[in-house]
């Protein structure tokens, strides 16, 4: 498979206030569906649980982040980078969450990076140990 030349961006660097540094990345951004489906549990949590706190205006702030994302996915140049698994890339996967540790969500990137030769852009060492997974660890 020919190298896309470019990098997932993890759900850890969408979730935090270092994201318009890939602005300054020589590298094409990509998001996968499981960093989607990441980043939307995290927010969609973040908002109930200040509710539940009675915290209705930063409830209202992880509402927004909800409704901003693809703006922000817009603006930066990303793109959603579609993820297809053979059986042998599952057993793949679950082979990194049992015998490496890894987060499920983190495991099917890993696959998925390794597949379309691709870096990972992260806040997270635990991508450290997934490095043979993937062309770089760029990490912000």
């Amino acid at each position: 498979m020919e190298e896309r030349g470019g990098a997932i961006v993890d759900t850890c660097v969408l979730a935090s206030k270092k994201l318009g540094a890939l602005k300054a990345l020589n590298v094409k951004p990509y998001v996968t569906p499981v960093v989607l489906l990441e980043y939307f549990n995290w927010a969609l949590e973040s908002r109930n649980l200040r509710l539940a706190r009675g915290d209705v205006e930063r409830a209202k702030g992880y509402e927004r982040l909800i409704e901003l994302l693809p703006l922000v996915l817009a603006e930066l140049g990303m793109e959603v980078l579609e993820q297809r698994f053979t059986i042998a890339e599952l057993r793949e996967v679950a082979n990194l969450i049992l015998q490496r540790s890894v987060d499920p969500g983190d495991a099917l990137n890993a696959v998925t990076a390794k597949k379309e030769k691709m870096g990972i852009v992260t806040l997270d060492e635990d991508w450290q140990r997934l490095s043979d997974y993937v062309t770089a660890v760029i990490t912000l």
